[in-house]
């Protein structure tokens, strides 16, 4: 793996378990077993390395996405092993940390967080075209309507004030209220697969 790369993913990690804040370039160059000399020479600064980092980590998601997607059987397959492949602290992380980039990093997250809903909606309105092709999801549902309600329960997921975690895990809130809400959405064979899903996870 070449320097760049390697401090890069490196970074990203420290960013998501410190925060962006209160992580410097001296603890940057540190964890890479590099100079500060050698790590001003592939970064012109902090944020230059954080916004390199985000990109890493979104084209990270995107192939993480892929690739359940291409072992899945159909679009609620694929809505099953999201759910079961996350943890609970990484969820945690990745959300504090885009907090964090929102209040001390407001450029960068305007541009690569804003950037990154964009590419989620596209995905979800595919997603729900799929599973009408399938015949899992009713065909007169409103695909991009249901991507923008989709989207904004993941906010309400994520925001700490609508549920109290020491009473739900977020794995438990993705379980009752996002797989619950496609079976609103699927035809008879789509809610016959969530229920069997459902109750094996019970």
């Amino acid at each position: 793996m070449e320097i760049k790369s390697k401090i890069i993913e490196n970074s990203l990690e420290l960013f998501l378990s410190r925060g962006c804040k209160s992580v410097t370039m001296d603890d940057i160059a540190k964890a890479n077993g590099i100079s500060k000399r050698t790590l001003y020479e592939n970064f012109p600064d902090k944020a230059a390395l954080l916004e390199e980092s985000i990109g890493y980590l979104h084209c990270h998601m995107r192939m993480y996405a892929q690739r359940l997607e291409d072992e899945s059987t159909n679009i609620l397959d694929f809505l099953f092993k999201i759910y079961e492949t996350q943890s609970d602290i990484m969820i945690n992380l990745k959300i504090n940390f885009f907090k964090e980039l929102k209040i001390y990093y407001s450029d960068i997250y305007k541009r690569t967080v804003e950037s990154l809903m964009v590419y989620h909606r596209e995905r979800t309105v595919k997603y729900i075209e799929k599973g009408k092709n399938e015949g899992i999801i009713i065909e007169d549902v409103d695909s991009t309507l249901v991507s923008r309600v989709v989207i904004e329960i993941t906010h309400m997921l994520e925001d700490d004030s609508a549920f109290e975690l020491k009473h739900y895990s977020r794995k438990d809130l993705f379980r009752e209220i996002v797989i619950r809400y496609f079976r609103g959405l699927a035809t008879q064979r789509g809610i016959e697969i969530i229920d069997e899903y459902i109750a094996k996870s019970n």
